[in-house]
């Protein structure tokens, strides 16, 4: 083999393992997931008819007031116009939800929450 093609295979070694792991550096910033879309999640459990097929987020009640809620450790603001859902009657009140239940929440753009949807009793 001349010297020539020594060097030239050195070079061409060199520059694809440059671009390698070029392309390998620029892969790891970028994200799994570039779409934009509202993720939905659904419980690990049979929901009732008429609730949605997921929801915006969900978890334990610690705390509910007119204004707010505080759901997994998550404060979380009330929408003016926000609805109460329970198994049984879809226009329900906040008086039929406690503090332990399993809930599902539907959020508007600005993150507030539209509608309150209860998926188990808490047990206390």
């Amino acid at each position: 083999m001349s010297i020539h093609r020594i060097i030239s295979f050195g070079k061409l070694r060199h520059i694809l393992v440059c671009l390698g792991l070029a392309l390998f550096i620029v892969n790891m910033g970028i994200p799994a997931d570039l779409s934009h879309a509202q993720k939905r999640y659904k419980p690990e459990v049979v929901l009732p008819e008429g609730y949605p097929n997921g929801f915006d987020g969900y978890g334990r009640i610690e705390a509910l007031d007119d204004y707010r809620a505080v759901i997994q450790d998550v404060l979380i603001r009330m929408a003016p116009s926000v609805t109460f859902h329970t198994p049984t009657n879809m226009d329900s009140t906040s008086a039929e939800f406690s503090i332990g239940d399993l809930v599902g929440y539907l959020t508007n753009p600005e993150g507030e929450i539209t509608s309150l949807w209860l998926i188990q009793q808490g047990i206390l």
